[in-house]
């Protein structure tokens, strides 16, 4: 028992002395936000057009948008990433091009079940 009045007395100075610090008040002068939201240097453009593609620098990032990706993402050089080969991922390709593959696979399937047939072996 006396532990817990121990413990609630400590509770009681910790809570009201936690309750008299004040903290830092927000500052969301013009200056602040400048600092924070506008790029570092004006020297440097915030919209930059490179390699089918434009950069954007706002908020504290830099924003990549390709709108001739397949022809300037694919060379060497371009200073753009490859999503496809940094992820992994296979280019899509339309349904034409999936069936037109699958009756191509078929077919060879087809023709190498016939040359097996035709061949015969023979052990002794």
């Amino acid at each position: 028992m006396r532990t817990n009045a121990l413990l609630l007395a400590f509770l009681l100075v910790a809570g009201s002395a936690a309750a008299q610090e004040s903290s830092p008040r927000a500052d969301y002068s013009r200056d602040t936000l400048m600092r924070l939201f506008v790029a570092a240097s004006p020297d440097e453009p915030a919209v930059r057009y490179r390699d089918g593609g434009l950069e954007l620098r706002a908020l504290g990032a830099t924003w990549r948008a390709q709108y001739l990706a397949p022809l300037s993402g694919s060379t060497p050089g371009s200073g753009w990433p490859d999503p496809f080969s940094l992820t992994g991922t296979q280019i899509a390709t339309s349904q034409r091009a999936w069936r037109t593959r699958r009756e191509m696979n078929r077919e060879l399937r087809r023709i190498e079940l016939t040359e097996r047939a035709r061949v015969s072996v023979t052990t002794r």
